[in-house]
């Protein structure tokens, strides 16, 4: 069995608190504590916080890009096909939730994020885009031109805040069934 590499557990185990506990209540000496190792031992492989914070992004952001160049013709999906999709999106977003839940603030924190960030959230909104252009332009459907543009967003919003609003409302006792509420705001542009 292949051992893990230290800078790898160190990576989880980072993961881990920062989705359990939030992001800015977790010190370099709190990692290294859970971990039972030195805070020498883990400066050894992350000269602190800010470089585990962009090694995890990196990670999120290449498994985010693969999910999405998995899908090359979104606006060639059906319905089910989008709300599968959606459904492999949200699940990878709970991976990542410290990301995810409030990319703003995580922003502020590490202006280094900013920019891939903001670009990898603007490739996911033209995916959703091009996918309820798609949905809309079925002839029974009047709809005014924003609408497909306001439901990209509310797609991409749900994505990005359900968890944690939900979270809120429920004492973060129940995870909130993310398709059913995709589901729900496409169901009036769905064919019967």
């Amino acid at each position: 069995m292949a051992k893990i590499k230290t800078r790898d557990l160190i990576l989880d185990v980072a993961l881990i608190l920062f989705n359990d506990r939030g992001e800015p209540l977790v010190t370099s000496v709190d990692l290294a504590n859970e971990m039972n190792i030195s805070p020498g031992n883990l400066y050894y492989h992350f000269k602190g916080k800010e470089e585990v914070i962009e090694e995890l992004y990196a990670r999120f952001h290449a498994g985010l890009s693969l999910l999405m160049d998995d899908i090359q013709e979104v606006g060639d999906l059906d319905a089910d096909g989008m709300l599968m999709y959606l459904g492999l999106v949200a699940d990878f977003f709970v991976q990542y939730k410290f990301i995810s839940q409030n990319t703003a603030a995580l922003c502020t924190r590490y202006d280094s994020l900013r920019k891939p960030l903001a670009k990898a959230l603007n490739k996911l909104h033209n995916q959703l885009q091009v996918f309820v252009d798609a949905l809309l332009e079925t002839p029974e459907s009047e709809q005014p031109s924003s609408v497909g543009s306001i439901l990209a967003n509310n797609l991409l919003n749900t994505l990005l805040n359900l968890q944690g609003s939900v979270g809120l409302l429920n004492s973060g006792d129940e995870r909130p069934d993310m398709r059913e509420h995709l589901y729900i705001q496409l169901l009036p542009y769905l064919p019967e």
